[in-house]
């Protein structure tokens, strides 16, 4: 399996960013955008690499995703 990428042309791409997210108390979250595109694809492709994980928030079943160790450890590498 490949590992999603962090850094394009010099940049960082939004899994980077959501790995950052993740590392804060409130954890990341999905962001909808306008026209139907959101970056749910990016969370679980972070998901599946083992580098986020769920956990619930809130009485009502949200879900908040939060940086694994090796997720804080890709990220500390990009």
């Amino acid at each position: 399996m490949m590992s999603p990428h962090l850094r394009y042309q010099g940049r960082t791409t939004v899994a980077h960013q959501k790995l950052i997210d993740g590392q804060t108390a409130d954890g990341a979250r999905v962001v909808r955008r306008a026209k139907g595109f959101s970056d749910h694809g990016v969370i679980t492709g972070l998901v599946r690499a083992g580098w986020l994980e769920p956990r619930a928030s809130g009485p009502r079943g949200g879900t908040r995703w939060f940086t694994t160790s090796t997720g804080a450890a890709a990220a500390a590498a990009a």
